[in-house]
């Protein structure tokens, strides 16, 4: 059993010590334990879960609840204050921005110097070094200090160094928060390739979107512990139905990346049609509705996922359809193209509705387009027929 575990925690937890003053610190080390001038802060509570060899887990939770704690513990930059932890297999971390990097050095020598810390000799680092730099496209400033780099080549750099070293456990913290959207579909489809190869990929992101199209299972961190931890599908439902039932607002929820001009796939137009196929925007409860979503395709790309949103005024996330969950395909090549869904009965209560309209790649985790709040609509009707979002089907009996 045992062996079949690349990443295995156990009652894990870290401690740090917090100071009010400077000073304090000072007076710590000269009272030598005598007397406590700081406070303590648990960033992780006795965290224990196992990964499977060739598993992918996401870890979602809100800021400052011990996601990046739990990644730098498996990558091995930080010590835990209690608890064992183990790792089977060559360790690739990809952390926060820069992580790992000397501002001082080239991009080249700190390739050189990242690929002798995991293991790397080298005759290996240098036989890699040219698909470093053809994936990374940084050209010329691999031989710059890595201080002159803007944060879309620090990410690409290090997403390039940390993909081959043939590492079993890719360790990933926001790896697509930051780079173009080619650069974004690079990325996901070298992921997609490891999961394949059957290696173990620990991933954290806000985005519970992407953790669900992209994870096998899922963890929940809250305040330092592991508040869930089961298949993606049921941790990330219960994670949006506690984020809305906080108050939280969508973009907290859904961390989504803004695409600008994309060079692969733009939205055009967003329509509503009535059951004659006429331009409307009010519609009677019960009555049938038709997005129809214009967009060109600007150039070849297999397996585009296309999607419709419903929310109302307060935020509340009414209805989520896909072409994928649907198994409709959509045209790979370059043109004008219409995506129409059709709702056969809208049962939405009176009230104001917005959609949201996009496009991904076929893992639904990279956005070609994204056009949020881009409509509205209004459902009416001439009598009160209930309260809340939606009429469901009902009799009524007594006896």
């Amino acid at each position: 059993m045992f062996s079949d575990l690349a990443v295995s925690l156990k009652n894990v937890s870290k401690c740090y010590h917090i100071y009010d003053r400077p000073k304090d610190r000072l007076l710590q080390g000269l009272w030598r334990g005598k007397k406590r001038f700081y406070h303590e802060f648990w960033a992780l509570n006795e965290v224990s879960f196992n990964v499977r060899k060739g598993e992918t887990i996401g870890i979602i939770g809100r800021n400052g609840s011990g996601k990046s704690t739990i990644l730098q513990i498996i990558a091995g930059t930080l010590i835990p204050t209690d608890g064992s932890h183990a790792t089977r297999g060559r360790v690739s971390a990809l952390l926060e921005l820069g992580s790992g990097f000397n501002p001082e050095f080239t991009g080249r020598e700190n390739v050189i110097m990242g690929g002798a810390i995991l293991g790397l000799s080298k005759q290996e680092i240098l036989q890699r070094m040219p698909l470093i730099e053809q994936f990374a496209e940084i050209g010329e400033f691999i031989d710059q200090p890595v201080k002159l780099y803007s944060s879309g080549m620090y990410v690409r750099l290090a997403f390039a160094c940390a993909i081959n070293v043939d590492p079993d456990i890719l360790v990933i913290d926001e790896a697509l928060a930051v780079g173009d959207l080619q650069f974004q579909l690079k990325c996901i489809e070298k992921m997609k390739s490891f999961k394949r190869q059957g290696k173990t990929i620990v991933f954290v992101s806000h985005d519970v979107y992407t953790v669900r199209n992209f994870c096998d299972t899922a963890i929940w961190m809250m305040d330092g512990k592991i508040h869930l931890h089961d298949d993606v599908n049921t941790v990330t439902e219960r994670y949006l139905d506690f984020m809305q039932y906080t108050g939280t607002t969508k973009e907290e929820a859904k961390d989504v990346a803004v695409v600008k001009k994309s060079s692969i796939l733009t939205i055009d137009r967003v329509t509503f049609l009535n059951e004659n196929q006429n331009p409307q925007r009010d519609f009677y409860f019960a009555e049938p509705v038709t997005v129809l979503v214009d967009y060109t395709l600007h150039a070849p790309k297999e397996g585009i996922v296309g999607g419709v949103a419903i929310y109302d005024k307060q935020n509340t996330y009414v209805c989520g359809l896909n072409t994928k969950l649907d198994k409709q395909s959509l045209p790979d090549q370059p043109g004008q193209y219409r995506l129409e869904l059709s709702y056969r009965e809208m049962s939405l209560l009176p009230g104001t509705y917005y959609v949201d309209v996009g496009f991904f790649e076929d893992s639904a985790v990279v956005q070609l387009d994204y056009k949020s709040r881009v409509k509205s609509f209004r459902i009416i009707s001439g009598e009160y027929i209930g309260e809340g979002l939606t009429l469901l089907k009902h009799d009524w009996s007594c006896t």
